[in-house]
Parts: C-alpha cells; structure tokens; sequence
C-alpha cells in the first residue's frame, strides 16, 4: 500500500522528524501529488530547493481531471465539508489508484478519507 502525504505531515517532518514517515520513504511507499509539492513551495522548508526536488522526484499519484473532481465531489456529497480543491484533489488522485492512503494531519481531509476508506494511521499501519 502506497502512502499520499499531505503538507501538514510534510510541514511537521520538516520542523520535527517523524520517523514513521522516514521508515515509509526508505521502503519506497511515499507517493506525492503535484499539488502538495506546490503547497510546500509556497513555504519555507529547510534546504527549500532540495526538499523541493525531492518530494518532485516521488511518485506521483494520479491526476484527477476537473470533470472527475466534479463528479466526485456531487456522486460522494463531500460539498460544504470544509475541504477545498486541494484536498478534493488528493482524494480523489486516492481513488484512482487502489493502492494509497492519504496521511494527513488535517481533521477535514482526514474525516473524509475515513470515510471514503482512504486514510491511513500511523499506528494502525506500521
């Protein structure tokens, strides 16, 4: 099973080690989205242009068109959840592929992937 780290995991890896997350990069589970690789540049991680490329180099998960979006986000009913197009992106880049979770620090995002069966938990999946 593949893992899709979302920024607010990045974000705290970058200000504390989280070695969860090392264990699954070192095992090649890691997969990326284009857009958590944006969200990030728009930050200031340490080594900004290494991590940069890094998380660039990762795999990537597949890209929802906007129709699929849309499709997604009214067959599903996710609207008025408190997710906005990133993350409907994110769940939707998990639905395409059967094999990833997202791991996420955000309550919304994470209650949605609950609920679509695509979250994964650290402790439950280790």
């Amino acid at each position: 099973m593949n893992v899709l780290v979302d920024t607010s995991v990045w974000v705290g890896h970058f200000k504390q080690r989280n070695e969860r997350l090392a264990a699954l990069l070192e095992e090649g589970r890691v997969v990326c989205h284009p857009y958590v690789v944006t969200e990030v540049a728009c930050g200031t991680p340490p080594n900004r242009r290494a991590i940069i490329a890094m998380l660039a180099e990762l795999e990537s998960t597949p890209l929802a068109t906007p129709e699929e979006l849309l499709e997604l986000i009214e067959r599903r009913s996710l609207y008025g959840r408190g997710c906005g197009f990133v993350d409907m992106s994110l769940l939707a880049s998990a639905l395409l592929s059967d094999q990833t979770l997202i791991w996420t620090l955000d309550k919304r995002l994470e209650s949605l992937a609950v609920e679509l069966a695509r979250a994964y938990h650290p402790a439950l999946h280790s």
